[in-house]
């Protein structure tokens, strides 16, 4: 059933792999996505217009539903495998509002993707609290099983800053390292502001140009550029924010909204004299994300055990520094759906990665 030519709402039950043929249906899409409490900005079709673009991957939108509406959807990247065989990865998804549907979405989404010929499906639901162990046994059931840490492509740890609580309670809670690094930065006259126009958008690039040269060895090359990261805050709602110390450009911040949060998107500096535009640019994040309503600030990432390197220790440190509560959600997993295509032709595709790597 191909529900750009049949309402979402009526007398008709079923699930595809859908063009959002009218601004309607891409409306409905778009809602159902954002108005839900597992909501993530990877799971939006803006997301999908700035993610960095590659010749081999592409887009897919699924929805399910049934006669009194939706029910469930993902936004599937593509990645084209050979013989007209593909991977689907869907990052933060597939999207619920009730939990309880989370298996009969998942079994829909499955038949759907078998049925346009993918053979091999990864993914991870953002999911915390009292719906994780329903879609975790859900997951199980279907047999996805968690993929190796080193092909993990998404973080499963990660840190919640409360904001619902006054301004002074939540600067009050972060450790003594992280306020005097706020004092520092002040005496120093850095100084944030708000990204706005194309200059604004030149300066934010550079800072995140020169921050990737410094750190050869950190991957960012799934982060949209400056362009793509205004375009999602935009789409999604949110900030990018620029630091500025005698006129010059040093740190660049971006987070955007997932239902009643925030969620880190890009931050990048260039320290000098031992002062980190870092802590100032967070927290005058965390101080218009609260002004918002948001109830939370989620700092994109923590090691799940001991970092893995000098880098992730030094990025561990930074963020301990706001005291987080620590929040695990479900890894990346990965189900086949067509055992001899997966066995061929991924795994040629993660032979040929790991040789890169060893290249």
């Amino acid at each position: 059933m191909d529900l750009s030519s049949s309402p979402l709402d009526g007398a008709v039950s079923g699930s595809a792999l859908t063009t959002l043929a009218t601004p309607e249906e891409a409306a409905a899409f778009d809602a159902f996505l954002r108005d839900t409490p597992f909501a993530a900005y990877q799971q939006t079709r803006a997301w999908a217009a700035a993610a960095p673009a590659s010749a081999r991957r592409g887009w897919r939108w699924f929805f399910h539903h049934d006669a009194h509406g939706p029910i469930g959807a993902a936004v599937i990247r593509t990645t084209r495998l050979g013989f007209g065989r593909w991977l689907a990865t869907i990052q933060r998804g597939p999207v619920v509002h009730d939990p309880a549907r989370f298996a009969e979405t998942l079994s829909a989404l499955l038949d759907a993707l078998r049925d346009a010929g993918c053979c091999t499906v990864q993914l991870a639901p953002r999911v915390r609290g009292r719906a994780l162990p329903v879609m975790t046994e859900a997951l199980r059931g279907y047999g996805f099983a968690p993929l190796p840490h080193d092909q993990q492509s998404l973080h499963q740890a990660t840190g919640i800053v409360w904001l619902d609580k006054p301004e002074e309670d939540v600067l009050a809670g972060f450790r003594q390292r992280a306020r005097r690094a706020l004092r520092s930065a002040q005496r120093a006259g850095i100084t944030v502001r708000t990204a706005t126009g194309a200059r604004d958008l030149a300066a934010y690039q550079r800072v995140l140009d020169d921050f990737a040269a410094a750190r050869p060895g950190y991957d960012i090359s799934g982060q949209p550029d400056a362009h793509g990261q205004a375009a999602l805050v935009a789409a999604c709602g949110g900030d990018l924010l620029l630091a500025e110390r005698d006129g010059v450009a040093i740190g660049a911040h971006g987070f955007v909204r997932q239902a009643d949060e925030a969620i880190w998107l890009s931050l990048a500096t260039s320290d000098r004299d031992g002062v980190s535009p870092g802590y100032p640019l967070l927290w005058e994040a965390m101080r218009r994300a609260r002004a918002r309503g948001c109830v939370g600030y989620d700092l994109a990432g923590l090691p799940l055990d001991e970092p893995q390197d000098a880098g992730e220790a030094g990025r561990a440190q930074f963020k301990s520094a706001f005291a987080p509560h620590r929040r695990v959600m479900p890894p990346m997993q990965m189900a086949v759906l067509d055992p001899l295509a997966h066995h061929l032709l991924f795994g040629a595709r993660q032979a040929y990665r790991a040789w890169r790597r060893r290249g």
